[in-house]
This record gives C-alpha cells, structure tokens and sequence, in this order.
C-alpha cells in the first residue's frame, strides 16, 4: 500500500535498502517543505529553485548547461531566468570565455537565498545524525561511501 507522498509502485517491488532509500528522500523532501524552512518560504517553485542552485555554481553557469542540468527545455529556462531576474535574484552578464555567450550570476539576494536553503537542510540533517549512536554513524558511513563509489562507476560508465 503506498501513500499519496510515495511513487506509485509498490514497496514489495522493492528490497528493504530501496524501500529505506526512498523513505530517507521522502523525509527530506518533508522536512524541506516545513513552514519553517527557507525553501517553502522563498516562494519559489521546484524549477525555480533547480534554476537558482545550479547558477550558484562558482563562475555561474551558462543557459545551455542550467537546461541540462535541471532537465528543462530552453525556452522554459529562459521564463524561469527572466521570473528570477525579475525577483533580484540573478542576473546575466557576457561569458568571459566567450563574448557570444551569456553566463547566469546569483545576486546577493540570491546568493542570501541559496546559502540559507543550503544552511537549513544541513542543520535538519546534522540534528538528525546526532541522533544516531557512534555504531549507527560509522555503518551509515560506510554504506554510503560503497553507494557513492557505485554510482560514480555508472555515472562515469566504463573505462
């Protein structure tokens, strides 16, 4: 039986790791979305907050790469980047390496945006993690090192 917060496939479908997975990003998302989390009060959508985060990479990010990264089509970018320009929130400036292309810069409102998003999810999961004994803490560690270490093999595909 699955809840209206859960993909609609069924958990006996899925091991006991998959099912602790998924309710682990089920609990973030809920945590995120906390009234009194910075995220819920920014206002701002899924895409827009896709949008904002990947700009706020060192050097901002160009169109091109923000719609890939946050899988959206061009033109939905350019209304999402015109919407946060329009909030304060970022800006375009000409691309140093290429004077043809546009680069996305965070202003420091929105720099403000994404550090306190980023502080709040942190300071929920550290709260979250001094709760679990030293036991708890190193099988935690080693579990996700292992995950990390397989997915980066898929994502970097075979050499």
């Amino acid at each position: 039986m699955t809840t209206g917060a859960e993909p609609d496939q069924s958990n006996a479908d899925r091991t006991p790791v998959e099912q602790a997975i998924l309710r682990l990003f089920l609990r973030k998302g809920e945590l995120e979305w906390d009234e009194q989390h910075p995220l819920f009060d920014s206002g701002l959508t899924i895409p827009q907050m896709k949008v904002l985060f990947t700009a706020a990479r060192p050097g901002g990010a160009r169109p091109g790469f923000i719609a890939e990264r946050s899988r959206m089509a061009p033109p939905n970018v350019t209304t999402v980047l015109d919407r946060l320009a329009d909030r304060g929130l970022l800006y375009r400036a000409p691309d140093p390496d290429d004077g043809r292309a546009t680069i996305v810069l965070l202003t420091e409102d929105g720099k403000r945006l994404v550090r306190a998003v980023a502080a709040a999810s942190s300071e929920r999961l550290r709260s979250s993690l001094e709760r679990l004994d030293d036991a708890e803490l190193e099988q935690l560690r080693t579990g996700l090192q292992a995950l990390v270490r397989e997915m980066d093999q898929i994502v970097r595909g075979p050499h």
